[in-house]
């Protein structure tokens, strides 16, 4: 059996085949990995899609407070399973190490794969988001503070697809350049914008709450300045028409299905266990960092649906999504944070509410590089990409050639975002759930398929004989069940059986791992390389 000198000068021995060490280096600590989670999740845009897209005829009688929490219960489990799983293997690549060492190599991959192929297209999408929602209405609420036109010209330049196109493809160059330093740099810069986003929403918050004025007035005078109508609101109001979706009382067939849309923030609090061997003190940090995210992130945005609703009021946002805006001469739907700004005089407040907006927007974007980035590595470091993928400088410490095939394809998938509006959809969330589910089974079965790995992490927890692990693996598959039934009955998912394009590609991303990984396990095959020899253990670091 031969061995093998790893770059980091440790020895590695797998049958026959020769495995390298990362070469990552654990850097990140536990308010680390915290704000990475609460980023990933994102609080503004998780209230910017509940507020612009669930006060509407498509969710009569819905309960935006009922959708919020019966989601954080669905999701809960899940983030506790991937945390455990962080702490017992806390190396990068997420569900690839943890599903192929407790089901088997293949469905390790083809998790992994689902979820990484959906990932570089959520690279494009909230770099895109940057000049489409925040850009763009900062410079509206200070071309309005202001009386400057011109400000807010170049505000609606960044919503045009050049626009978006080129501020979103800036951003990606930029975090791509950041990467490549070292992960130590971002967080670094993750905390400092951290501070900045989350003083935006203690502004947001301050300003709904203590308002007394009307909104009435302060939306029309907002508006009057983009658009001359001195009574915008209430055209907004007679153009919505008298439908009241909801008077009948409360649906619990709209509360379920719409919570589509705080999934699609609440879903994701497992970021960091795609950079899992990059941690320090891994086994606290995940355990604090999944979980405490979620609670987190859940508290604040039932807040501030609490705070935008107590000023705006429901019949006017279900008015802002059924209305004709465009032929009010009004180019834009205003986010929460933009309802913010209307209701206050003071540059500073609106400052940071505007500054502190813009960079929620694109927070998703730098952890979706790094996760695919972590992904490439582990195929590559198991023979399953070019070996090219798993690089890592030895002065920096950063996987330069992933950080490049990532940020390429991200810059691909912005100028289809851009310039093509079919392509906007939270489908791909549903196939991302596939993931979960399929990491879910892999918790029940760990403690008994790998059981010695099991007794030796530090979450060998029981409850009576039965592993915990294993009983919240069965409790998150129930709770992802149920999401995905609310993605087949939301009418705005973009997936159902009646009009099922999205749902076949779904199911076609899921299935195309499972050629992959035959054609390279063909490939290694006629090289004498047995892949499965690689996954008897967990990865080195």
């Amino acid at each position: 059996m031969p061995l093998i000198q790893t770059s980091r000068g440790e020895t590695d021995v797998v049958g026959n085949f020769s495995r390298k060490a990362t070469g990552l280096v654990r850097q990140a600590n536990a308010s680390d990995v915290f704000i990475y989670n609460v980023n990933f999740i994102n609080i503004a845009i998780g209230v910017a899609f509940m507020i612009l897209f669930m006060p509407t005829d498509a969710y009569p009688g819905v309960n935006m407070y009922g959708s919020t929490i019966f989601c954080f219960l669905a999701v809960l489990s899940c983030s506790l399973v991937y945390a455990m799983f962080a702490s017992a293997m806390p190396r990068s690549g997420g569900e690839y190490v943890y599903v192929s060492r407790s089901l088997s190599p293949v469905w390790g991959f083809v998790a992994n794969w689902n979820y990484t192929i959906w990932s570089f297209l959520y690279i494009g999408v909230p770099a895109a988001f940057l000049g489409k929602y925040g850009v763009s209405a900062l410079c509206r609420s200070l071309g309005v503070y202001f009386q400057a036109p011109e400000l807010v010209r170049i505000g609606d330049w960044f919503t045009s697809p050049l626009g978006v196109f080129l501020s979103g493809a800036v951003l990606i160059l930029v975090y791509m350049a950041l990467f490549s330093i070292g992960i130590n740099a971002y967080m670094r810069l993750q905390l400092y914008l951290f501070m900045i986003a989350s003083a935006g929403l203690v502004a947001i918050l301050a300003v709904f709450a203590t308002y007394h004025g009307s909104m009435v007035e302060a939306f029309n005078h907002y508006m009057f300045t983009l658009t001359g109508n001195p009574d915008t609101y209430h055209a907004i109001m007679q153009m919505a028409g008298d439908g009241s979706p909801g008077d009948g009382g409360f649906s619990w067939h709209s509360t379920l299905s719409a919570m589509t849309w705080p999934f699609t923030v609440l879903g994701f609090s497992i970021a960091s266990a795609y950079i899992g061997g990059e941690i320090k003190g891994a086994n606290r940090a995940q355990l604090i960092g999944m979980p405490g995210s979620l609670i987190y992130s859940t508290l604040w945005i039932l807040v501030i649906v609490w705070a935008v609703l107590h000023v705006a009021g429901l019949p006017f946002l279900r008015a802002l999504d059924s209305a004709n805006l465009q032929s009010l001469k009004i180019g834009f739907t205003p986010t929460f944070a933009e309802l913010a700004a209307m209701l206050t005089n003071n540059l500073f407040l609106i400052l940071l509410i505007g500054i502190g907006f813009l960079l929620w927007t694109f927070a998703w974007m730098p952890i979706y590089i790094l996760t695919t980035t972590r992904n490439l590595m582990a195929w590559a470091l198991d023979g399953l990409a070019p070996a090219k993928l798993a690089d890592v400088s030895d002065r920096t410490h950063a996987p330069v050639w992933s950080i490049g095939v990532s940020g390429l394809l991200g810059l691909i998938l912005l100028y289809v975002y851009a310039y093509d509006p079919t392509f906007a959809t939270i489908a791909g969330f549903f196939g991302q759930v596939f993931t979960f589910i399929l990491t879910s089974i892999a918790a029940v079965a760990f403690p008994f398929r790998q059981k010695e790995m099991f007794e030796a992490s530090p979450v060998n927890w029981r409850i009576g004989r039965v592993p915990l692990l294993s009983i919240l693996g069965a409790v998150s598959i129930l709770g992802l069940v149920l999401i995905e039934w609310a993605f087949l009955n939301d009418p705005n998912s973009g997936i159902s059986f009646a009009n099922p394009t999205m749902l076949l590609i779904n199911v076609g991303v899921f299935l195309s791992g499972f050629i992959y990984y035959a054609i390279v396990r063909w490939i290694r095959s006629r090289q004498g390389i047995d892949l499965g020899l690689v996954f008897q253990e967990i990865p080195p670091e």
